[in-house]
């Protein structure tokens, strides 16, 4: 499995976001993919999952989905509403 670690390469050098020592070991050598991403990513999207977290925590102390018996019943019931492209029927 590839597992991903943000950095930014400088000189030359990898210089890692995170603290990756436990994963890492600085004396041995280790392969890598290398991607260079043609558009920086925004400041703010490290913090996109906290958001996200925060957001459904807020949904949960609001009990927003109280009335629901069976989230596999309604996410199956709201699928149907909408037409899938390409798969129109033809009259």
């Amino acid at each position: 499995m590839l597992r991903t670690y943000k950095a930014t390469i400088k000189n030359n050098h990898i210089e890692w976001d995170n603290d990756i020592d436990e994963v890492i070991n600085s004396d041995s050598a280790v392969p890598v993919f290398i991607t260079i991403l043609d558009e920086p990513l925004p400041d703010d999207s490290i913090y996109r999952g906290k958001s996200m977290v925060s957001a459904l925590n807020m949904l949960v102390k609001l009990k927003a989905f109280r009335d629901v018996d069976d989230p596999v019943e309604l996410i199956r019931e709201m699928r149907q509403d909408r037409e899938l492209p390409g798969r129109q029927d033809a009259d």
